[in-house]
C-alpha cells in the first residue's frame, strides 16, 4: 500500500463487484493489491483498497481456502489497531477482499530513515508504534471460537511491511493471510510461511506455534526501529535462518548507545530463542516497553506519531502518486461512470467545453460554417496530394520518410526504425505505457517539428542496433518493425527510485513493467543518496527474473 505504480499490462479486470479498479499498488505471493473506487448515489465516492487473489491460484483449492479464511477471520476482529475488511466477495471466478484505504506509511519507512539528532524523540516514536501494534495483536491472540474457547490465533507474518502507521498516528496490523487458528489445516510439509528474517526459531524449525512467535517478531521490529539497523537480514534465506537460529543476538544498546539500557533489556527478553524465556503475551511486552520508557518522557502518543509521519517526504510522495492514479482513472472513465460536475455536465477529454446557457447557434450560421469547412477541407486535400509531394525532400537513410505513417503506427504498436529487413528484432525503446520514453524537456510541446537531417536519435532503452558489416550502406530504408519487449519486476527495502539506462521508471515496487528486450543498465537510488548499479537482461516476450534489493 505504500507505493503507487499504474501497471496496465497486468490482466486485471476493470471492476470487481461494486469496485472500479483504478491503480495497481503491489503484488505478493498470493494476491495483488489495487486502489479502487466505490461510487454511489448523489455523487457519493469512496477510495478503498481491493485485494485480489492471483488468477493463477484460483484453481488451487488450498489457496482459495486460505484467502477466504483471511476474510472471515479478520471480520471477527474489531480493534482500532487492526485493519478491518469491508467485504469478502466473488465476481465470476475472481475472489477479492475490500479494505479501507490507509493514508500513511509502513513501518519499514520509519526504519529506513536516518537517525535523527533527537534520538530520544525517535525512540519515543518507535516505542509508541510498537505498543499500539502489541495492542492489536493481543486482541487477535485473545480471539474466541464459536464455543467460547480460545481460538489460539497466530499471525505468523509480523514484519515492518505488515505494520502501517496512518497520518492520524494510529498503527494498523495488516495481512492476516497466513494467520492460523486452532483446528486449521496444517501447513504443507516442507514449506515455511512468512518472512524468514522476522521468524521465531520454532517457526523456522516447523514446530507448533503459539502467540509467542509473534512476540519474537515484534522484538525484531522494535530492535530495528530503535537502532535503524536490520537484525537478521542476510544475503540468502539460508544465512538468514542460520542467523536467527545460531548467531549471537546483539543488544540494542550495543548497536546504538542512544538506546536506554532498560529498553535494551526488554528487547533482549522478547528475542529470547527459547519461547519460555520471552514475554508470554504481546500485552506483557507492551507494558514492559512503557515501563522502560517512563523515565525518558514515556512512549509517544498518537499526536506525536502523526506529526512524525506527516512531516516526511514519503507521505507527500505517496499522496502525489495517489492523486495521479485517481486523476488518470477519472480521465479514462466513460461519462456514465464519471461523477457529474456542479453544472450536471461531463466534458469529454479532448472536446470543447459546453456552451454557456445564453449562447445560441442559428440555422443560417450553421450552414455557413458547413460550407466554409468543406471549402477549407478541399483546399487542404489538394495541397497534400499535388503540391507537398513536389516540395518534399528525399527521405534520409534510417529515417521514416512519412511522418504521418510513423505517428499512426505509433498509436497502434511501439515501433523502431531499422536499417534493413534483418534488424527488426534488435531494436526497442518504450516506456511502461508502450509509448516512447520522454526525457525531461522532451514533452510534445517542446519537441522540434522539423524532420532530422541526420541519422535517427537512439533511445537508451531501445536495445542494441546492428549495422551492416559488409561495407555496404544501400540497405532498404524506412522499414518499420515491431519492438520485441519483455517485462521487469523489482522491489527494494527501503523503497528506491529505479533508472534504466539513465531514464527513471519511478519508485519501487515496480511490477511487470514492459521494457525493450536486451541488456540494460539498472540504477537504484535511495532517498539519502545511496545507490546500486547492475546490468540486467530482459528476455523477449517474457518476464525477467524478479529483483529484490536490500541495503
Amino acid at each position: 500500500m505504500s507505493a503507487y505504480q499504474v501497471d496496465r499490462s497486468r490482466d486485471a479486470p476493470a471492476r470487481l463487484g461494486r469496485y472500479e479498479l483504478i491503480g495497481h499498488l503491489a503484488t505478493g505471493g498470493m494476491a495483488e493489491i489495487h486502489l479502487a473506487r466505490l461510487a454511489g448515489e448523489g455523487g457519493f465516492e469512496k477510495i478503498v483498497v481491493v485485494k485480489r487473489l492471483l488468477p493463477e491460484l484460483v484453481a488451487a483449492p488450498a489457496y482459495v481456502a486460505m484467502f477466504l479464511d483471511e476474510g472471515k477471520l479478520v471480520s471477527r476482529l474489531d480493534h482500532p489497531n487492526i485493519c478491518e475488511v469491508h467485504e469478502l466477495g466473488k465476481d465470476g471466478a475472481e475472489y477479492y477482499l475490500a479494505m479501507p484505504f490507509l493514508d500513511g506509511v509502513a513501518v519499514h519507512e520509519l526504519i529506513a530513515r536516518p537517525r535523527d539528532p533527537d534520538r530520544l524523540g525517535q525512540l519515543r516514536i518507535a516505542t509508541g508504534v510498537i505498543v499500539q501494534a502489541c495492542a492489536g495483536l493481543h486482541h487477535a491472540h485473545e480471539l474466541r471460537d464459536a464455543d467460547g474457547g480460545p481460538a489460539a490465533l497466530v499471525h505468523r507474518d509480523v514484519s515492518p511491511s505488515n505494520l502501517f502507521v496512518t497520518s492520524a498516528g494510529h498503527v494498523k496490523v495488516l495481512d492476516f493471510g497466513i494467520a492460523k487458528v486452532r483446528g486449521a489445516a496444517e501447513t504443507e510439509v516442507g514449506t515455511i510461511k512468512g518472512k524468514q528474517q522476522y521468524m521465531a526459531p520454532e517457526q523456522l524449525l516447523g514446530e507448533p506455534l503459539d502467540r509467542r512467535c509473534d512476540v519474537f517478531a515484534l522484538g525484531i521490529v522494535l530492535f530495528e526501529l530503535a537502532t535503524h539497523q536490520r537484525l537478521f537480514k542476510r544475503a540468502s534465506d539460508y544465512l538468514t535462518a542460520r542467523a536467527v537460529l545460531e548467531e549471537p543476538v546483539p543488544r540494542a544498546d550495543a548497536s546504538d548507545p542512544a538506546v536506554p539500557g532498560a529498553l535494551a533489556d526488554v528487547i533482549a527478553k522478547a528475542l529470547a530463542r527459547k519461547r519460555e524465556d520471552r514475554y508470554a503475551t504481546a500485552a506483557e511486552l507492551a507494558a514492559a516497553v512503557e515501563q522502560a520508557m517512563a523515565p525518558h518522557g514515556g512512549i509517544a502518543g498518537a499526536s506525536l506519531i502523526a506529526a512524525a509521519v506527516t512531516s516526511t517526504d514519503e507521505l507527500s510522495q505517496m499522496r502525489t502518486r495517489q492523486a495521479r492514479v485517481i486523476g488518470e482513472a477519472k480521465s479514462r472513465a466513460r461519462p456514465s461512470d464519471t461523477q457529474l460536475d456542479a453544472a450536471g455536465t461531463v466534458p469529454l477529454r479532448g472536446t470543447a467545453p459546453p456552451l454557456e446557457p445564453d449562447t445560441e447557434i442559428t440555422k443560417p450560421a450553421r450552414r455557413r460554417s458547413i460550407v466554409i469547412a468543406l471549402v477549407l477541407g478541399l483546399a487542404v486535400l489538394i495541397t497534400l496530394l499535388v503540391i507537398v509531394p513536389r516540395l518534399a525532400p528525399a527521405p534520409v537513410k534510417g529515417v521514416v520518410a512519412d511522418a504521418a505513417v510513423a505517428v499512426v503506427a505509433a498509436d497502434v504498436q511501439p515501433l523502431a526504425v531499422v536499417d534493413g529487413p534483418d534488424a527488426g528484432d534488435r531494436h526497442g525503446g518504450a516506456s511502461a505505457s508502450g509509448a516512447p520514453i520522454e526525457r525531461p524537456g522532451d514533452s510534445p510541446t517542446d519537441r522540434p517539428t522539423d524532420r532530422p537531417t541526420a541519422g535517427p536519435t537512439v533511445d537508451p532503452t531501445a536495445g542494441p542496433t546492428e549495422r551492416p558489416t559488409d561495407g555496404t550502406t544501400d540497405r532498404p530504408t524506412g522499414v518499420v518493425r515491431p519492438i520485441r519487449r519483455g517485462q521487469l519486476s523489482i522491489d527494494s527495502t527501503p523503497y528506491a527510485t529505479i533508472y534504466i539506462d539513465g531514464i527513471s521508471l519511478g519508485v519501487t515496487p515496480i511490477v511487470k513493467r514492459p521494457l525493450a528486450a536486451g541488456r540494460h543498465k539498472l540504477r537504484a537510488v535511495l532517498k539519502d543518496g545511496r545507490s546500486k548499479e547492475l546490468m540486467i537482461d530482459i528476455p523477449a516476450n517474457a518476464l525477467a527474473r524478479p529483483i529484490q534489493l536490500t541495503w
